[in-house]
């Protein structure tokens, strides 16, 4: 085993997609001054983005503008992906329960049942 780097960046310098859209590089300055160039592939973005706690804003609201489901790597587990028209991204992994329950609340909303009536 060989051993591990650890890059303690002051500085973030450059964030772009290499050409083929396939890896995000990064480029940050050191504590020696120096600059450090990493190179992820892009699937690992929404993990770190996930990773990272963030406050959500009262009335942060984004649009909705497509999504998609398919099975997880598991074959039990669902990835439901949500995207806005600005190009945001998000997967989260859900049990189908948990998709039922989401149909039926937007189906029949979320209210209390309704209380029987008797007629007399």
């Amino acid at each position: 085993m060989t051993d591990r780097v650890r890059i303690d960046a002051t500085e973030l310098l450059d964030v772009r997609l290499s050409s083929d859209r396939t890896r995000l590089l990064l480029r940050f300055r050191d504590r020696s001054g120096q600059s450090v160039s990493l190179s992820l592939p892009t699937a690992c973005l929404n993990t770190m983005m996930t990773a990272m706690p963030q406050q959500i804003e009262t009335g942060t609201v984004h649009p909705l503008d497509t999504w998609t489901m398919g099975p997880g790597e598991n074959g039990e587990d669902l990835v439901l992906t949500l995207r806005t028209p600005q190009g945001l991204a998000i997967s989260f992994t859900a049990k189908p329960f948990q998709v039922e329950a989401m149909a039926t609340i937007a189906t029949y909303g979320r209210g209390h049942p309704p209380t029987a009536k008797s007629i007399h």
